[in-house]
């Protein structure tokens, strides 16, 4: 079968870009929110007017709410620290307190005599900034902050004085908050996430080329395996780095394509160089004198000259597919080697027994080479059965070939290494070259085919050569 890319538990690229570019914004994010904590509380003169800014309207919306602010936490918590005046006029001889908390915190009013033509000049006006008082001179005290401004509740005007001296409820914190919610937290929630998704749609449609190149590269094995010629990635629409590496992979793809041919052809003529010495030395072999020696000497030669054919059938073997493929049916095929294989199987005094659906079983490849797969399966089962017993033959209409003998079985910790070249197991079966079922397997790669052997219920061996069906037979046996 194929080889499979070892890639299942890899992540791909546009996922790891994606996990990287979140990575990146989520540290963006925490240096913004703490470039923007370290502002807003080294800036005392920001930090107090926001503060105070934050209670003025705190004040208007408990009173809009028909509530009495002065049960408001900090003001009545911290005594000391918080108070606030609210009046119902600016002219200094026209307001009236509407609502006041700890009123000896805040500057005494200064409120002109009756009959007095003091200039309204002693009216409230927007003011911020900080108090000096006696007892902050020597630093004993935190430092005052007041503010003084107009608000808007329902139909009415009020002015509102709010001071702190210090924060001891920690009121900046609340402020700060606000802030780099509104100024950080908002803008990162929505533009980073979109812009990050920007980003990955724009990389993964610039990565969509290199998918391209990468599926193209998974048919590279099965183009080996199946003895296909290794076809050029393309490089149409590439970026420079990428359409580098893979011109690279091509070079080497047309390298590794000369080289395969050079190893079949290798073979073939060696395959065929030894033949002739080989029929000579079997002739020559017949001159000596009969006895144990030329015996030995003989089933050697055979051994060797069988070895020789398998090599040269091997070797054939990809070059016929490469050159021939058609539809053959998988049933004709096998029911000829048995009958090909009748004489020998008698000889040995086993019965052959064969079954196999009414219809064709069609599948695609090389007559020659699936009737030598075939072949060397029943043959290796006819040298391992006893006499006397039979070697079953079925087909099916998935496509599946079944060889069962009666034989001593592979144990299961050799059930892989069989199809080895050249291993035949402990002890050697005699008369066996070791390359039978590698060629069975060779050839079931080459038909993107699947072989395995199991044990056979009863005892012996079972070899299974599963093919892929055409198409329209594949169809056919589904819908039945």
């Amino acid at each position: 079968m194929p080889v499979t890319l070892p890639h299942s538990q890899a992540r791909r690229l546009s996922v790891i870009l994606a996990w990287r570019m979140s990575l990146v914004a989520a540290v963006v994010s925490l240096v913004l929110l703490g470039g923007f904590f370290a502002k807003y509380f080294l800036d005392t003169n920001f930090l107090r007017r926001r503060t105070l800014r934050a209670d003025i309207d705190r004040i208007a919306l408990t009173l809009a709410a028909g509530q009495d602010p002065t049960r408001l936490a900090p003001y009545v918590a911290y005594p000391g620290s918080y108070a606030f005046r609210v009046f119902d006029r600016r002219l200094a001889d026209l307001r009236k307190v509407v609502s006041q908390v700890n009123p000896a915190l805040l500057p005494p009013l200064e409120v002109p005599q009756p009959g007095s033509n003091a200039e309204r000049a002693l009216h409230l006006a927007q003011s911020f900034g900080p108090l000096d008082r006696p007892d902050q001179a020597d630093g004993g005290r935190p430092q005052t902050w007041m503010m003084t401004d107009r608000v808007h509740v329902g139909d009415h005007h009020y002015w509102v004085q709010v001071l702190m001296v210090g924060d001891p409820a920690g009121r900046w914190l609340t402020v700060i908050g606000n802030e780099m919610l509104d100024h950080v937290g908002i803008p990162v929630l929505t533009i980073v996430p979109a812009l990050t998704l920007a980003m990955i749609i724009a990389i993964s449609a610039s990565l969509r080329p290199l998918g391209r190149i990468a599926r193209e590269a998974e048919t590279i094995s099965a183009s080996v395996a199946a003895g296909r010629p290794l076809a050029p990635l393309p490089v149409d629409n590439l970026p420079r780095e990428i359409a580098d590496v893979v011109a690279a992979i091509n070079i080497t793809l047309r390298e590794l394509e000369h080289a395969l041919l050079m190893q079949r052809q290798f073979t073939s003529d060696v395959s065929h160089e030894l033949r002739t010495p080989l029929a000579i030395l079997l002739l020559e072999t017949a001159e000596l004198a009969n006895g144990p020696q030329r015996q030995r000497i003989t089933a050697e030669l055979e051994s060797l000259s069988a070895l020789v054919g398998e090599l040269l059938r091997f070797a054939e073997a990809e070059e016929a597919l490469v050159a021939v493929r058609q539809e053959v049916d998988l049933a004709a095929l096998a029911r000829g080697v048995c009958t090909e294989l009748a004489p020998r199987a008698l000889a040995a005094r086993l019965l052959v027994e064969f079954d196999c659906p009414p219809l064709p079983v069609m599948i695609s490849g090389s007559a020659t080479l699936v009737e030598l797969a075939i072949r060397n399966l029943l043959d290796n089962a006819i040298k391992l059965s006893p006499a006397g017993e039979a070697v079953s033959v079925s087909v099916s209409a998935a496509g599946v070939l079944r060889i069962d003998d009666r034989g001593p079985g592979v144990p299961a910790e050799q059930r892989e290494r069989v199809f080895d070249r050249f291993w035949r197991g402990e002890p050697s079966r005699p008369g066996g070259s070791g390359i039978g079922l590698a060629l069975v397997r060779r050839v079931a790669q080459l038909h993107e085919a699947s072989v395995h052997v199991e044990a056979r219920p009863g005892g012996g061996a079972r070899f299974v050569l599963a093919f892929p069906l055409v198409s329209v037979r594949a169809e056919l046996v589904a819908l039945t």
